[in-house]
Protein backbone atom coordinates (compact mmCIF):
# COMPACT_ATOMS: atom_id res chain seq x y z
CA UNK A 1 0.00 0.00 0.00
CA UNK A 2 1.15 3.59 -0.89
CA UNK A 3 2.03 6.10 2.07
CA UNK A 4 -0.70 8.89 2.62
CA UNK A 5 0.66 11.92 1.52
CA UNK A 6 -0.54 15.55 3.36
CA UNK A 7 -0.31 18.55 0.51
CA UNK A 8 1.68 20.83 2.06
CA UNK A 9 -0.75 23.71 2.71
CA UNK A 10 -3.16 21.26 5.07
CA UNK A 11 -3.52 20.08 8.32
CA UNK A 12 -4.60 16.76 9.17
CA UNK A 13 -6.50 15.99 12.36
CA UNK A 14 -7.98 12.82 13.75
CA UNK A 15 -10.36 12.28 16.66
CA UNK A 16 -11.43 8.99 18.19
CA UNK A 17 -13.17 7.82 21.41
CA UNK A 18 -10.62 5.68 23.71
CA UNK A 19 -12.96 3.69 25.80
CA UNK A 20 -13.07 0.87 23.29
CA UNK A 21 -13.84 -2.77 24.62
CA UNK A 22 -11.97 -4.70 26.44
CA UNK A 23 -11.76 -7.39 23.79
CA UNK A 24 -10.56 -4.29 20.97
CA UNK A 25 -8.00 -3.05 23.44
CA UNK A 26 -6.62 -6.42 23.79
CA UNK A 27 -6.19 -7.26 20.23
CA UNK A 28 -4.27 -2.96 19.55
CA UNK A 29 -1.69 -4.26 22.33
CA UNK A 30 -0.28 -6.32 19.58
CA UNK A 31 0.36 -3.01 17.99
CA UNK A 32 2.83 -1.57 20.97
CA UNK A 33 6.69 -1.86 21.24
CA UNK A 34 7.76 -4.01 24.61
CA UNK A 35 8.40 -0.03 26.29
CA UNK A 36 4.75 1.03 25.53
CA UNK A 37 3.70 -2.15 26.88
CA UNK A 38 5.86 -2.14 30.38
CA UNK A 39 4.44 1.71 30.44
CA UNK A 40 0.50 0.88 30.27
CA UNK A 41 1.12 -2.15 32.12
CA UNK A 42 1.88 0.68 35.41
CA UNK A 43 -1.10 1.81 35.18
CA UNK A 44 -2.89 0.70 38.45
CA UNK A 45 -6.66 1.92 37.05
CA UNK A 46 -7.52 -0.50 34.08
CA UNK A 47 -9.48 2.01 32.29
CA UNK A 48 -6.57 3.93 32.36
CA UNK A 49 -4.33 1.39 30.84
CA UNK A 50 -7.06 0.74 28.21
CA UNK A 51 -6.62 4.31 27.19
CA UNK A 52 -3.13 4.38 26.93
CA UNK A 53 -2.71 1.56 24.43
CA UNK A 54 -5.87 2.52 22.42
CA UNK A 55 -4.45 6.09 22.01
CA UNK A 56 -0.67 4.56 21.24
CA UNK A 57 -2.72 2.55 18.51
CA UNK A 58 -4.23 5.27 16.51
CA UNK A 59 -1.08 7.40 16.82
CA UNK A 60 0.77 4.08 15.30
CA UNK A 61 -1.80 2.92 12.69
CA UNK A 62 -2.01 6.36 11.36
CA UNK A 63 1.68 6.69 10.85
CA UNK A 64 1.09 3.13 9.24
CA UNK A 65 -1.10 4.96 6.82
CA UNK A 66 1.33 7.97 6.34
CA UNK A 67 4.60 5.71 5.65
CA UNK A 68 3.29 2.35 4.50
CA UNK A 69 4.97 0.70 7.27
CA UNK A 70 3.25 -1.29 9.40
CA UNK A 71 1.72 -0.34 12.58
CA UNK A 72 3.59 -2.37 15.15
CA UNK A 73 7.28 -1.85 13.22
CA UNK A 74 6.74 1.89 13.71
CA UNK A 75 10.44 3.37 15.42
CA UNK A 76 10.23 6.52 17.06
CA UNK A 77 13.06 8.83 17.45
CA UNK A 78 13.15 11.73 20.04
CA UNK A 79 14.95 15.23 19.78
CA UNK A 80 17.02 17.33 21.63
CA UNK A 81 13.91 18.26 23.84
CA UNK A 82 12.37 14.90 23.93
CA UNK A 83 9.75 15.15 20.89
CA UNK A 84 8.85 12.10 18.62
CA UNK A 85 9.32 11.96 15.06
CA UNK A 86 9.22 9.00 12.92
CA UNK A 87 11.11 8.60 9.30
CA UNK A 88 9.29 9.41 6.30
CA UNK A 89 6.77 10.63 8.10
CA UNK A 90 5.06 14.22 8.22
CA UNK A 91 5.60 16.38 11.37
CA UNK A 92 2.82 15.27 14.21
CA UNK A 93 1.82 15.05 18.17
CA UNK A 94 -0.70 13.84 19.56
CA UNK A 95 -3.21 14.93 22.81
CA UNK A 96 -6.03 13.13 24.80
CA UNK A 97 -8.25 14.61 27.22
CA UNK A 98 -9.55 10.97 28.41
CA UNK A 99 -11.59 10.04 26.97
CA UNK A 100 -10.60 11.04 23.24
CA UNK A 101 -7.64 11.19 21.30
CA UNK A 102 -6.76 13.87 18.53
CA UNK A 103 -3.46 13.55 16.03
CA UNK A 104 -2.76 16.36 14.23
CA UNK A 105 -0.28 15.89 11.25
CA UNK A 106 1.24 18.33 8.85
CA UNK A 107 4.46 18.59 6.38
CA UNK A 108 5.89 21.70 9.38
CA UNK A 109 6.28 21.13 13.05
CA UNK A 110 2.67 21.23 14.87
CA UNK A 111 1.67 20.91 18.46
CA UNK A 112 -1.74 20.25 19.51
CA UNK A 113 -3.97 20.06 22.80
CA UNK A 114 -7.28 19.43 23.62
CA UNK A 115 -9.34 19.61 26.83
CA UNK A 116 -12.59 18.92 28.19
CA UNK A 117 -14.75 21.74 28.38
CA UNK A 118 -15.20 22.58 32.57
CA UNK A 119 -15.75 25.20 35.08
CA UNK A 120 -12.46 26.46 36.32
CA UNK A 121 -12.13 25.98 40.19
CA UNK A 122 -10.17 29.56 40.48
CA UNK A 123 -9.39 31.20 37.01
CA UNK A 124 -8.16 34.38 38.80
CA UNK A 125 -5.41 32.46 40.33
CA UNK A 126 -4.61 30.32 37.20
CA UNK A 127 -4.70 33.62 34.60
CA UNK A 128 -2.17 34.88 37.30
CA UNK A 129 0.30 31.73 37.10
CA UNK A 130 0.12 31.39 32.92
CA UNK A 131 -0.79 34.64 31.30
CA UNK A 132 1.70 37.45 30.44
CA UNK A 133 0.55 41.31 31.21
CA UNK A 134 -1.26 41.68 28.07
CA UNK A 135 -3.03 38.69 28.47
CA UNK A 136 -4.47 39.65 31.89
CA UNK A 137 -5.57 42.82 30.38
CA UNK A 138 -7.22 40.95 27.71
CA UNK A 139 -8.87 38.97 30.38
CA UNK A 140 -10.23 41.91 33.02
CA UNK A 141 -12.13 43.19 30.08
CA UNK A 142 -14.43 40.40 29.54
CA UNK A 143 -16.94 39.23 32.04
CA UNK A 144 -16.47 36.66 34.30
CA UNK A 145 -18.02 33.75 32.33
CA UNK A 146 -16.15 34.73 29.02
CA UNK A 147 -12.96 34.95 30.93
CA UNK A 148 -13.60 31.38 32.42
CA UNK A 149 -13.61 30.16 28.66
CA UNK A 150 -11.50 32.45 27.53
CA UNK A 151 -8.54 30.98 29.76
CA UNK A 152 -9.47 27.74 29.21
CA UNK A 153 -8.77 28.19 24.96
CA UNK A 154 -5.62 30.00 25.79
CA UNK A 155 -4.52 26.97 27.92
CA UNK A 156 -5.07 24.82 24.83
CA UNK A 157 -3.44 27.68 22.90
CA UNK A 158 -0.44 27.58 25.05
CA UNK A 159 0.12 23.84 25.60
CA UNK A 160 0.16 23.49 22.04
CA UNK A 161 2.35 25.95 20.95
CA UNK A 162 4.97 24.29 23.57
CA UNK A 163 4.68 21.07 22.16
CA UNK A 164 5.13 22.64 18.64
CA UNK A 165 8.51 23.41 19.26
CA UNK A 166 9.07 20.03 21.66
CA UNK A 167 8.98 21.47 25.22
CA UNK A 168 5.72 20.95 26.81
CA UNK A 169 4.41 22.26 29.70
CA UNK A 170 7.98 22.68 31.31
CA UNK A 171 8.73 25.32 28.76
CA UNK A 172 6.77 27.86 30.63
CA UNK A 173 2.73 28.86 29.48
CA UNK A 174 4.34 32.38 30.22
CA UNK A 175 6.34 32.01 27.86
CA UNK A 176 3.64 32.09 25.05
CA UNK A 177 1.75 35.19 24.41
CA UNK A 178 -1.53 35.24 22.85
CA UNK A 179 -3.54 38.25 21.23
CA UNK A 180 -7.02 36.72 21.38
CA UNK A 181 -8.85 40.14 21.76
CA UNK A 182 -13.15 39.84 20.69
CA UNK A 183 -13.75 40.52 17.40
CA UNK A 184 -10.30 39.35 15.35
CA UNK A 185 -8.83 35.36 14.68
CA UNK A 186 -6.47 35.09 17.78
CA UNK A 187 -2.43 35.13 16.86
CA UNK A 188 0.52 33.86 18.46
CA UNK A 189 2.64 37.12 19.40
CA UNK A 190 5.31 34.99 20.79
CA UNK A 191 6.80 31.70 21.65
CA UNK A 192 9.44 31.76 23.39
CA UNK A 193 12.55 33.56 21.56
CA UNK A 194 9.94 33.08 18.62
CA UNK A 195 8.01 36.64 17.61
CA UNK A 196 6.05 35.52 13.98
CA UNK A 197 5.99 32.56 11.59
CA UNK A 198 3.16 30.48 13.62
CA UNK A 199 -0.34 29.78 13.36
CA UNK A 200 -3.52 29.06 15.80
CA UNK A 201 -6.12 27.09 14.22
CA UNK A 202 -8.79 25.49 16.56
CA UNK A 203 -10.88 22.44 16.09
CA UNK A 204 -14.70 21.17 16.18
CA UNK A 205 -14.52 17.52 17.11
CA UNK A 206 -16.96 17.50 20.17
CA UNK A 207 -19.08 19.82 21.61
CA UNK A 208 -17.73 19.06 25.25
CA UNK A 209 -14.11 19.76 24.08
CA UNK A 210 -11.64 22.42 22.96
CA UNK A 211 -8.90 21.63 21.02
CA UNK A 212 -5.68 24.15 19.31
CA UNK A 213 -3.51 23.50 16.96
CA UNK A 214 -0.29 25.51 16.57
CA UNK A 215 2.23 25.12 13.35
CA UNK A 216 4.39 26.57 11.68
CA UNK A 217 3.25 29.00 8.87
CA UNK A 218 0.80 30.29 7.62
CA UNK A 219 -2.32 29.67 5.28
CA UNK A 220 -3.11 26.30 6.37
CA UNK A 221 -6.07 24.41 5.01
CA UNK A 222 -7.46 22.28 8.28
CA UNK A 223 -9.20 18.79 7.87
CA UNK A 224 -10.45 16.77 10.57
CA UNK A 225 -11.74 13.17 10.37
CA UNK A 226 -13.17 11.14 13.22
CA UNK A 227 -10.67 7.92 13.28
CA UNK A 228 -11.96 4.15 13.67
CA UNK A 229 -10.11 0.53 13.30
CA UNK A 230 -11.39 -1.04 10.75
CA UNK A 231 -10.95 -4.70 12.50
CA UNK A 232 -13.13 -3.45 15.52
Amino acid sequence: MAPFNIPPNEVHLWWAPLDLSDETVTDLRSLLNPRELVRADRFRVPKAAHRFIAARAVLRTLLGQMTAIDPARIEFAYGERGKPSVSAAPHFNASDSGDTVVVAMASEEIGVDVEGLRTLANPGRLARRICTPDELEQLDALSEEEAGAALLRLWTFKEAALKAVGLGLPGGLRNVDVDFRRGKPPQLRRLREHRNGWSLLTADVDPRLLCSIVVRGAEWRLVTRRFGFQST
